[in-house]
């Protein structure tokens, strides 16, 4: 069934790896951060977020891509956590 998975574009936050790619709506951000940093042996150790730009939202660990979550066609930013520390 086509409402069981999402058409997505998926790219890092350089945009040096963009992807369009079909998943089921039952993954979540964190499956997603994981299956990505593997295929795109991206920095091991990081923390990574889920962006959907289409929608200026970001995608909790624990979310999975339910329709009110992500669309047909948006695009999904895999981005470095970036941490703010005092010296």
């Amino acid at each position: 069934m086509s409402g069981d998975r999402v058409i997505i574009t998926l790219q890092t936050a350089d945009r040096t790896r963009k992807a369009e790619i079909a998943l089921p709506r039952t993954m979540t951000a964190m499956d997603l951060i994981r299956a990505s940093t593997k295929r795109w042996k991206m920095m091991f150790g990081a923390d990574y977020v889920v962006t959907n730009l289409s929608l200026n939202r970001q995608l909790l660990p624990h979310e999975m891509l339910t329709e009110d979550r992500v669309r047909n066609h948006d695009i999904l930013m895999i981005q470095p956590l970036a941490l703010h520390g005092g010296g």
